[in-house]
């Protein structure tokens, strides 16, 4: 009678599997995961690229040691921190990733704002980058 009853709950169990809807398909998920990673890498790729204009301007600062650069060179160097930590951060995907975005996208966002009081290329090029950083930040 025992197994009478075990079998007809495996049918049963197996009947209703086999007819539920579930409410995902393997290729929602993937999607899904697919547009997560992309997010992830282009925000990445826009704070490396941040990263890279802010070390040109921050080179540059140094050799002309123009102190009306003080300030660019400085917002620079924190952009570079900022970007850094935010990196890191998306690529150990740690709890405190939106935090470190947000505080990044800030960062990005003042360096941008300095850096365009200059007519230098190179100052241009740095606020683009910055400024392209914080929107990918300010949307994770």
């Amino acid at each position: 009678m025992k197994k009478l009853i075990l079998v007809l709950v495996a049918i049963g169990f197996i009947a209703t599997a086999a007819t539920t809807k579930w409410s995902f398909s393997n290729e929602k998920v993937s999607k899904g995961y697919a547009l997560g990673v992309d997010k992830n890498k282009e925000c990445i790729d826009a704070c490396n690229a941040c990263i890279a204009s802010c070390k040109k301007v921050d080179k540059m600062c140094s050799k002309e040691k123009n102190a009306t650069m003080a300030e660019c060179q400085k917002l620079c160097k924190e952009c570079i921190t900022a970007c850094k930590a935010c990196v890191k951060s998306m690529k150990s995907k740690s709890a405190d990733c939106k935090t470190k975005c947000s505080d990044c996208a800030k960062t990005c966002e003042k360096c941008a704002a300095e850096c365009d009081k200059f007519d230098n290329a190179d100052c241009k090029k740095c606020a683009t980058d910055c400024r392209t950083a914080a929107k990918h930040c300010n949307e994770m």
